[in-house]
């Protein structure tokens, strides 16, 4: 049997393209006042207590969407023997970049840092990797736009988990229940000799530190 890892993914970023969770405070002040502007055309003034309300109202559903997004899980990180695998399985044909595929041929070092929720998983990659690179100002200025417009159509698009920074670390993957000792080992049981790893322990000391031609053991 192949061996693997598998690990949850916190927040939106294995579902939603990048910049789309702050469309929905605009979305949701359009929306009161479109209200607002209905209520006053058809039935009259609006009562500024009753205003009130609807506003507040309005900004706790905001409130609450946006935690929701914060904490939701999904499997959406996995790494086996060939390399690691970012993003959700999904039957769908369009878009295609709903994963990432990163070989460990590709993979110049990894880190894991300790973090509240978990943990957070740095990649960088080598010189040598085929990088997509990251969409220009102009680009995400008009995808905003797009999106903002058209929520639903546009906002199936390419997953930020998915989507690489322009500078190193290429990804960053925020990881659920899981200790950053447990992950160095899984992740050293699974990756070649010259991915250098490094572990953080929660007291900030490194724990485990694996470079090419070099492993040190995990400090008792």
């Amino acid at each position: 049997m192949e061996e693997s890892f598998a690990a949850l993914v916190r927040g939106p970023s294995s579902k939603l393209p990048r910049g789309y969770p702050l469309l929905i405070p605009v979305w949701l002040a359009v929306i009161d006042g479109a209200l607002w502007y209905g209520w006053s055309r058809v039935i009259g003034s609006l009562p500024l207590w009753y205003g009130g309300f609807a506003i507040g109202g309005l900004a706790l559903a905001t409130l609450t969407l946006l935690s929701v997004l914060a904490t939701v899980r999904h499997l959406a990180s996995r790494a086996d023997a060939n390399g690691l695998r970012l993003g959700v399985r999904t039957a769908r044909k369009r878009p295609r970049q709903r994963q990432v595929y990163l070989w460990w041929a590709d993979i110049h070092a990894l880190n894991v840092m300790p973090r509240h929720y978990g943990v957070l998983l740095e990649i960088s990659l080598g010189p040598a990797a085929r990088i997509i690179r990251r969409r220009s100002p102009v680009r995400q200025a008009l995808l905003m736009i797009g999106m903002l417009i058209l929520p639903v159509g546009l906002g199936r698009g390419t997953p930020r988990l998915t989507e690489p920074r322009n500078t190193s670390p290429q990804y960053r993957v925020r990881l659920l229940d899981i200790r950053p000792e447990e992950l160095g080992v899984a992740l050293a049981a699974l990756a070649p000799a010259d991915v250098e790893i490094t572990v953080v322990s929660r007291r900030r000391v490194p724990l485990l530190a694996r470079r090419p031609q070099q492993a040190t053991l995990p400090a008792a």
